[in-house]
C-alpha cells in the first residue's frame, strides 16, 4: 500500500470522524428521541429526549419542559444520557488528539511525524470507543420501545411512542465514528510499517560486464 493511498485513507477516515461527531453531538442535544402523535389531538405531536420534553402544534407553536430529575427520570435514559455525553467527551479528545499530531508534525520533523502517527491511533481509537458508546445507548432505547409499545399484546388503537429523528442520528454518528476510527488506525499502523521497511539493494555488484563506448574522432 503507497504512502498515497494510505493518505486517502487517513483522511477518509478523519472526515468520517468528524461527520460522526457532529451527528452524536446532534443526538444528544435534539429532544427528538422518541414521538408520540396523541390520537385526542392529531394536531399536537409529543417528543421526548435526554433533557426535555416538547408538544408541537400544527400551527408552529412549541412547548418544552425539562425532564425531571435523575431520581425520576427513566433508568434507560438516565443510561442513555450519561453514555451520550461520555461519547461527545470521548470524540472531542479523539479530535484534540489528532489537531495536536498535525500541529507537531508542522515543527518536529521526523520525530514529528513519529508523534502524528502516534496521535492518530489514539485519536482513532477514541473515535472507536466515541461511536460505541453512541450506538449502545440508541439501540437499547430501540429495543425498549420496541417491548413496550410495539408488542403484540399493546392495544393497535392507543398511540405509541415511536423513533425520532435523534435515533436515526445517533445510529449514523455511531457508524461513521466506528468506521472512521478503524480507518484512521489502520492507515497509520501500515504507514508505521512501511516505515519500518528496509529499502532493498542488490547483495552483489557485477562488474564483469563491459560497457562499451562510442568512438570519438577527434578532429
Amino acid at each position: 500500500m503507497t504512502s498515497g493511498v494510505l493518505r486517502l485513507v487517513k483522511n477518509t477516515g478523519l472526515l468520517g470522524s468528524l461527520a460522526g461527531q457532529v451527528c452524536s453531538l446532534v443526538t444528544l442535544c435534539i429532544p427528538q428521541w422518541l414521538t408520540l402523535s396523541s390520537g385526542l389531538l392529531e394536531s399536537e405531536k409529543y417528543t421526548l429526549g435526554l433533557w426535555e420534553t416538547c408538544v408541537t402544534q400544527d400551527t408552529g407553536g412549541r412547548v418544552c419542559q425539562a425532564s425531571a430529575s435523575l431520581r425520576d427520570l427513566a433508568t434507560e435514559m438516565l443510561v442513555a444520557r450519561i453514555l451520550m455525553c461520555g461519547a461527545c467527551v470521548a470524540g472531542s479528545l479523539g479530535l484534540v488528539a489528532v489537531l495536536l499530531g498535525l500541529t507537531r508534525v508542522r515543527y518536529g520533523g521526523h520525530q514529528g511525524i513519529s508523534l502524528e502517527r502516534s496521535t492518530n491511533v489514539a485519536g482513532g481509537a477514541l473515535f472507536f470507543l466515541a461511536g460505541l458508546a453512541t450506538l449502545v445507548p440508541v439501540s437499547y432505547i430501540a429495543r425498549v420501545t420496541v417491548q413496550r409499545f410495539w408488542g403484540p399484546e399493546f392495544p393497535t388503537d392507543v398511540p405509541r411512542w415511536d423513533y425520532g429523528n435523534a435515533m436515526f442520528s445517533g445510529w449514523i454518528g455511531g457508524f461513521f465514528l466506528l468506521t472512521g476510527g478503524l480507518l484512521l488506525i489502520a492507515s497509520q499502523l501500515c504507514a508505521n510499517r512501511l516505515a519500518e521497511k528496509p529499502t532493498s539493494f542488490p547483495s552483489k555488484l557485477d562488474f564483469s560486464r563491459k560497457v562499451p563506448f562510442a568512438k570519438v574522432d577527434f578532429v
